[in-house]
């Protein structure tokens, strides 16, 4: 299989030159007067920034670590800036690794944390990360995905329990329109982008199988009718197609759209248990705001939710402060209250599930975590869905290329598109594998 790095266009490659030339200009992470040695931790929460969140993390993790000064820098576009950032060494010292940096390219970007079969008797989610039997990144936290949604809403337009097949779920969509048609019953995120791959993450917890993944690999026509990713991509199709979801979906708004769902007007968003917390927050009642499995039901008749890993924290190769920085990640995974207060599992094993997955495990939900490659072939997915351009669990082009065709902003049908992603994924997987 051939190498795939980051692919970037001269204007990129200008940004990263600019980027990193700033980032030189504005810290010197030697150490500051105190004589306090300095790293520069880089993430996505800005959310935390503004609330003063990180503050109150750094000043605990400095009761333990006075000497290491920590400077915390948040990117709202954290995937899109990271990857024009780490064509130079100018990505901090501490990172949360993102999903475009390929197995096979791990160490050229990020120190190992140490044997993979070691550190999976303690922590769970690190498969994705590691490569060759070597752990790249420890996860911030195991998240589920499934849907975010106000049950409230639905319980007013007469549905008690949440449905568990497609039909089901078009069904109460449709009747929680017919009951107030101010409220969207399905909010797709459309603009936001990122938000429209958890389309994709579903796909473990909807087929029951933890191994799917890995059959992707094998399979040259995936989204055939009555294979889950069609079944999958359908409900999102029929669900604009029938005008359950915003009027608009370019003119999304993903801020305001948590606040929309606490307020009951909005029923469903396709998520990631991370967001149960950010959305109870802004509810007045915020039991009203429930995590639930995708509705599918597996052959066995059960209904299952797939965990896997949020973010990995990972330390910059090019790193001068490796020991601090590994300081730094080690008290964020093993001390800090990150999956705590973010409603997420920690992926230190033996911790508890919070209150809305617990409720999830209580009512029979089983949690199933994604099957490991096999060894030598942990990059092979990825490779294959780089090869075709689809971007399953990586890009938005997909699935808002579905929601344009439901919309009728495009002339192509739901079979038209499903029968160019098999043509695109089979002539990937030969490519990759023969």
């Amino acid at each position: 299989m051939k190498k795939r790095l980051f692919r970037m266009s001269v204007v990129a490659s200008a940004l990263a030159l600019i980027l990193s030339a700033c980032g030189k200009e504005e810290a010197n992470t030697d150490g500051d007067k105190s004589g306090k040695e300095t790293i520069t931790f880089i993430n996505h929460k800005t959310d935390w920034t503004g609330n003063g969140k990180w503050d109150e993390y750094i000043e605990e993790f400095n009761k333990k670590h006075p000497d290491i000064k920590v400077k915390v820098e948040t990117i709202t576009d954290y995937a899109g800036q990271m990857q024009i950032r780490m064509n130079s060494e100018d990505y901090g010292d501490v990172f949360m690794l993102p999903d475009t940096v390929q197995p096979q390219d791990f160490a050229n970007f990020v120190e190992p944390i140490g044997k993979q079969d070691e550190l999976e008797e303690k922590y769970m989610g690190i498969a994705n990360k590691s490569f060759e039997g070597t752990t790249y990144g420890l996860p911030i936290a195991i998240n589920t995905s499934g849907l975010l949604v106000n049950m409230k809403v639905f319980k007013d337009a007469g549905i008690e329990e949440f449905p568990k097949t497609p039909d089901e779920f078009i069904e109460a969509l449709t009747k929680i329109k017919d009951n107030n048609a101010d409220i969207i019953p399905l909010y797709t995120n459309y603009a936001a982008g990122w938000t429209m791959a958890n389309w994709d993450f579903v796909r473990i917890g909807a087929s029951g199988d933890p191994d799917y993944t890995n059959k992707m690999t094998l399979d040259k026509a995936p989204f055939e009718d009555g294979k889950v990713m069609n079944t999958i991509y359908k409900v999102l199709y029929d669900s604009v197609k029938k005008g359950l979801t915003e009027a608009d979906p370019s003119t999304t708004d993903w801020e305001q759209s948590k606040q929309d769902m606490a307020d009951g007007k909005i029923a469903v968003m396709p998520l990631g248990s991370w967001a149960i917390e950010q959305v109870q927050a802004l509810a007045e009642n915020p039991d009203d705001i429930q995590f639930v499995a995708f509705p599918m039901t597996a052959e066995d008749g059960k209904q299952y939710m797939s965990i896997g890993p949020d973010y990995n924290i990972a330390i910059n190769v090019h790193s001068k402060h490796k020991k601090a920085a590994r300081e730094f990640l080690d008290w964020f995974i093993n001390e800090s209250k990150y999956a705590e207060e973010t409603g997420a599992i920690s992926s230190v094993k033996g911790r508890d599930y919070p209150k809305a997955l617990q409720a999830m495990k209580d009512a029979g939900v089983q949690f199933i975590e994604a099957k490991q490659a096999t060894e030598g072939k942990e990059s092979l997915f990825s490779d294959i869905n780089n090869a075709s351009e689809i971007g399953v669990d990586t890009t938005d082009a997909t699935k808002q290329r579905i929601v344009d065709a439901a919309k009728g902003n495009t002339k192509e049908s739901f079979a038209d598109i499903m029968k160019d992603l098999n043509k695109k994924w089979g002539n990937a997987v030969k490519e990759v594998t023969e």
